[in-house]
């Protein structure tokens, strides 16, 4: 259930009914070969990394790693704190359902990272600020999106938009996942909670993260996952191959550009613009539109601090290259490496032969 880079590098065969098969595999050997690099130098307590190409649903890289060892592929497990990840189904339900823009401001009292019920409030006073939904995401602000959950979405519609998303929804792929699950309480603080992430009742594996980031870089639509491309029998003659498949659409493309917008500001504005600092001026980054979302939390299975780097890139060439990738890193005392840092190396990787510089769009 786990997959290596050596292990692509061999050919990977099955026997059925006394006949011998060979699988031709998705992922992307150089680029499973660099998270690999990055994990054993960094060497984090727990890691994964997944990343999908959003036209096709092709899994390009699944990585995963633990200091301490571990038999079960990390990738497609789910009992990991969605956290700030959720942000995303929030704000899309908020445009959906609330007819909120990106330019919506909204009244905030209170820190970025606290969740207090006390700000969960419309009242303003003297210190109360204004902030747009987008700065919001880009910043991560937990008592805004429970605001927006509480007073704008509701319960009713942020479960829909979960579901809409593949939580508590199967995932058919070539090897057994995991369910990711999001069920929001009828509580007004368990409803903010859930709007803003600030729980660890709602999980995520890795893959499911890969495949929410390709909804929006597809244009609202979720490719079916594989990491089988092809099978070939003994006299090479292909005997199956994979066709890109849609399995939902939770929103609309209009959805997913606004929150492509938002996301962004991650990047330029928001919690990683630190390892992105050069994102207007390095010869590959330059070259890339990038959006994501992060999100921390404190978890049990396994017990650690949480830090997530959920999005997708694509470049700004005539012939655009995109991926999608969900990169998870758990930390104990002391934090080794960032999981923006480890996506940050695999966009590099993934896009260092792409055309001379083109203007972002």
């Amino acid at each position: 259930r786990r997959v290596t880079a050596q292990d692509l590098r061999e050919t990977l065969t099955f026997t059925m009914d006394h006949d011998r098969f060979e699988v031709i595999s998705t992922i992307q050997i150089d680029l499973q070969e660099k998270i690999e690099s990055l994990y054993r130098r960094y060497d984090p307590l727990y890691a994964a990394f997944v990343a999908v190409d959003p036209d096709t649903g092709a899994v390009l890289a699944m990585v995963d790693h633990s200091r301490v060892g571990h038999s079960e592929n990390l990738t497609l497990k789910s009992t990991y704190p969605a956290a700030s990840v959720f942000k995303i189904v929030t704000s899309a339900a908020a445009f959906e359902s609330a007819h909120m823009q990106p330019e919506t401001a909204i009244p905030f009292n209170g820190s970025y990272t606290t969740l207090y019920k006390r700000n969960l409030s419309y009242k303003t006073d003297r210190w109360t600020r204004y902030i747009h939904l987008s700065e919001a995401l880009g910043k991560s602000i937990n008592s805004i999106f429970g605001k927006i959950a509480v007073h704008g979405i509701g319960r009713t519609n942020l479960q829909q938009y979960a579901n809409a998303f593949g939580f508590n929804q199967a995932i058919t792929f070539d090897m057994p996942v995991d369910i990711s699950s999001v069920i929001v309480p009828e509580d007004e603080y368990g409803i903010a909670e859930s709007g803003s992430g600030f729980t660890k009742r709602q999980t995520l594996s890795p893959l499911q993260g890969a495949l929410i980031a390709a909804t929006i870089a597809n244009g609202g639509n979720t490719p079916q996952p594989s990491i089988v491309k092809a099978v070939l029998d003994q006299d090479k003659t292909m005997v199956y191959e994979f066709t890109p498949t849609m399995i939902g659409h939770p929103i609309t493309s209009q959805t997913a550009e606004l929150l492509s917008k938002m996301m962004e500001k991650t990047i330029t504005q928001g919690t990683a613009r630190k390892v992105f600092r050069d994102y207007n001026r390095h010869p590959i980054l330059s070259r890339l539109f990038i959006a994501a979302k992060t999100g921390s939390l404190s978890g049990d299975a396994p017990q650690g601090k949480y830090d997530w780097f959920v999005g997708f890139a694509r470049s700004n060439s005539s012939v655009e290259k995109r991926i999608a990738f969900a990169s998870m890193i758990v930390n104990d005392k002391y934090w080794r490496v960032k999981s923006s840092y480890i996506a940050r190396e695999a966009l590099l990787e993934y896009f260092k032969d792409i055309p001379a510089y083109v203007s972002r769009r």
